[in-house]
């Protein structure tokens, strides 16, 4: 489906153009590390005067772009709020493999001293009871539908497959102009 004029069109360009500034950046911060740790230029230290635009390469770093698209990538679709003060994001591993629930039946909080991440059950769970997490709440302001599926590849509560939701230009994905 073409996506031209949604949403998530748009938000897709500006997270690209994001990321395309992260790689430029991050470029110009570890550069010379990486070509060091290659091999690829000397490990000397020069002051910054001393250095001349011929030693100063612009030529791009092969995987580094990737490198950043990816980190970007993960941080998107595994990072989750704090549960108890959903006010930090971060990396949880093994959590992100558990499904979406408006209703979740587990909870998660970060320890602030240690940093370590507790799950407990929200209700008695059975045995063999699958874990469900929920990602956002599907009421959040700023996590329109859109959003999730740009972010998680879903549109919660909607059982109707994205294929036709876009094909219909669905007003979940599209703007619409009403008269008033």
């Amino acid at each position: 489906a073409d996506l031209k004029g949604s949403f998530c069109y748009a938000e897709s360009n500006d997270l690209r153009s994001e990321v395309a500034l992260a790689a430029r950046v991050i470029k110009t911060i570890v550069g010379d590390s990486i070509r060091i740790a290659r091999g690829e230029m000397e490990d000397e230290f020069k002051w910054p005067w001393q250095v001349t635009p011929k030693e100063q390469s612009t030529a791009p770093i092969n995987g580094l772009d990737e490198a950043v698209r990816g980190a970007f990538v993960t941080l998107l679709t595994r990072a989750f709020q704090d549960g108890e003060t959903g006010d930090e994001e971060k990396l949880v591993p093994v959590l992100d493999l558990l499904q979406h629930s408006e209703t979740p039946n587990i909870r998660h909080s970060m320890s602030k001293e240690d940093g370590s991440v507790v799950v407990t059950a929200g209700k008695n769970l059975e045995a063999g009871e699958e874990l469900l997490n929920q990602y956002r709440s599907e009421e959040d302001e700023n996590m329109p539908f859109h959003r999730f599926f740009t972010r998680y590849g879903f549109v919660p509560g909607i059982d109707e497959p994205v294929e036709n939701l876009l094909a219909d230009k669905s007003s979940i994905f599209y703007p619409k102009i009403v008269e008033v």
